[in-house]
């Protein structure tokens, strides 16, 4: 007897299973935001490409990464890429939050009515296959060439994975979950609030992190095209001015933004979606 009490005060919570679950959450959580093989490779890759340029591809066109990463200090102290940057973000977060409320409303409601969705049918099925650049000189003679323009752009790009993914997620709910909210007195609208939506929160935050990508993608090609400001027209004028690093250094601060996009985007949705499980233990990577 004093055996088994001296090997419970010795190894203290070891009759606890959680306890060393909740000791090892931090660690999981801190390891899948800071992602350290992707790390490691990322670095290695970049010694690689500044031991290649230097050593095999000597080009003005292709520089180093470490005259890139000079380039890139340089133009942020002179704050002419930070201007650009600002007017990018801007752009890009009032074109995605247009197009993720309305995608989620109207998709909801086509979701929940066939005779809504039998309605507005046809439009969908002609507007969804256009492509968005190929609208870019409709919106620049209707709306002008500037902010206006890139906004509305990134909004009919970024509304369509949203609509869909809103409708398929609202249709795909359980008709037994349905019918047993009905049968404990809820109706229509509360049924479609606390159950429909709900169900469907998945495949919403699926579209809006699809979106947030495209979202991206349309800013800076709309950027380029239109030459209105912001990072695309920034890494323009680098390119016509053959400096290289400096084009460069703008390409990767878009790649930059991407990623913390993507991160900022995965961590909303563990934190509002806490329910599914996948998203919960990092299936979302």
């Amino acid at each position: 007897m004093s055996t088994t009490t001296a090997e419970r005060v010795d190894a203290p919570g070891a009759d606890r299973p959680g306890t060393t679950a909740r000791r090892r959450r931090p660690t999981r959580r801190w390891r899948s935001v800071v992602n350290l093989r992707g790390l490691v490779f990322a670095i290695g890759l970049v010694l690689l490409v500044e031991l290649l340029t230097a050593t095999v591809v000597t080009s003005v066109y292709v520089p180093r990464p470490s005259e890139i990463g000079g380039a890139l200090v340089s133009e942020l102290q002179r704050g002419d890429l930070m201007s650009g940057i600002g007017i990018t973000l801007g752009a890009y977060l009032q074109g995605l939050a247009i197009a993720a409320v309305a995608g989620v409303v109207l998709g909801a409601a086509l979701g929940a009515s066939d005779l809504a969705y039998n309605a507005f049918r046809i439009l969908i099925e002609f507007l969804r296959p256009l492509p968005s650049v190929a609208l870019i000189p409709f919106s620049i003679l209707l709306l002008g060439v500037g902010t206006t323009t890139t906004v509305a752009m990134i909004v009919f790009a970024s509304f369509w994975p949203i609509l869909f993914n809103t409708y398929y997620g609202v249709r795909a709910v359980n008709p037994v979950a349905i019918e047993s909210a009905r049968i404990f007195g809820l109706n229509r609208r509360q049924v479609f609030f606390r159950v429909q939506i709900p169900s469907a929160a998945v495949n919403i935050a699926a579209g809006i992190r699809i979106s947030s990508a495209i979202a991206l993608i349309l800013v800076i090609t709309v950027e380029i095209l239109t030459r209105s400001g912001g990072l695309g027209y920034y890494i323009v004028r680098m390119q016509v001015a053959i400096r290289t690093e400096d084009m460069y250094a703008g390409i990767f601060v878009v790649g930059v933004i991407g990623y913390l996009v993507a991160l900022a985007v995965a961590g909303l949705e563990r934190r509002v979606i806490f329910w599914n499980s996948d998203i919960r233990e990092g299936g979302d990577r």
